[in-house]
């Protein structure tokens, strides 16, 4: 039976007693802070709207949620906190956040005509790199693993880097490389080595592309993209 919720857009640091729909659009793998050992893990909520809110479960609250939250699926949640969010810390145009502690309640959404359905994503092709390249728009992607580098150091202007690379195809077999920085590395990166001789397919959000010697190479950063593997 479906219940009472409002919209997210009118959900503030002052709403009381409130609850909302949302599907699970976007949840990156847990994480330790770059500057703390404080571990996180973050996720995009979506309404039938198509208002999005920016969530992070911490700590050991991490593993109480681990069954539950997936990836497509839709929940009523209510009691989580509401914070504000400074602007380069958004990955959400929502002025607000939402902290998922030991308090806040969850309950999934199982009749499927309850369920919020996901947007159509337009992944981009890779021929079409070169409209996208060295600008500040994000893009999404998909495609097929059928290589990974070994991991390697580079010169920044931050000093010596950790990177990984891997060779991607899209439908159309133009390859591209996928370059993982950060603890990318650690997580999805290492996830994806592990099945890397079954050729996993996998799609990529909120991407960059960038030139490097005339090969365009799509980036990800911890603080800004999702990855997922698919296959």
């Amino acid at each position: 039976m479906s219940r009472q919720h409002i919209p997210l857009k009118d959900i503030t640091i002052g709403t009381k007693g409130w609850t909302a729909k949302v599907i699970v659009e976007a949840k990156a793998m847990p994480r330790s802070s770059q500057r703390s050992p404080v571990k996180y893990q973050r996720m995009i909520l979506r309404d039938s709207e198509g208002t999005k809110v920016q969530a992070t479960i911490f700590e050991s609250d991490i593993d109480k949620f681990s069954d539950v939250l997936a990836l497509y699926k839709t929940y009523y949640i209510s009691n989580a906190v509401v914070k504000t969010i400074l602007p380069q810390h958004r990955i959400a145009k929502n002025d607000y956040q939402w902290h998922i502690n030991s308090k806040t309640v969850v309950e999934e959404v199982t009749e499927v005509y309850s369920s919020i359905s996901l947007p159509p994503y337009n992944f981009v092709s890779f021929s079409e790199f070169s409209k996208h390249i060295n600008s500040d728009a994000y893009v999404d992607i998909i495609g097929v693993v059928i290589h990974a580098y070994p991991l390697r150091e580079i010169p920044t202007v931050n000093g010596p880097q950790r990177i990984q690379e891997l060779l991607l195809v899209d439908q159309q077999l133009i390859p591209k490389i996928l370059t993982m920085w950060d603890q990318f590395i650690e997580n999805e990166c290492a996830a994806i080595v592990k099945i890397i001789k079954t050729k996993p397919i996998i799609a990529a959000y909120r991407i960059r592309i960038v030139s490097f010697n005339g090969i365009f190479t799509f980036i990800f950063t911890v603080s800004n993209g999702f990855i997922y593997i698919i296959i």
